[in-house]
C-alpha cells in the first residue's frame, strides 16, 4: 500500500512532470524561506 504524500512535502525528484508547476508554486521564495532550505540542507549533510 502507498501512502498519499502532498506536493508540497515531496522532493523535487520525487515529483511527476504533471505536478511540477504546482510543487514550483508552492515554494517559499522569499529571502527567509530561501535561507531556511539552505539550513536544512546543510543540516542533511
Amino acid at each position: 500500500m502507498t501512502s498519499i504524500v502532498p506536493v508540497k512535502e515531496k522532493m523535487l525528484m520525487d515529483v511527476k512532470l504533471g505536478e511540477l508547476p504546482s510543487w514550483i508554486l508552492m515554494l517559499d521564495f522569499t529571502p527567509k524561506g530561501i535561507a531556511g532550505a539552505f539550513q536544512r540542507e546543510h543540516e542533511r549533510l
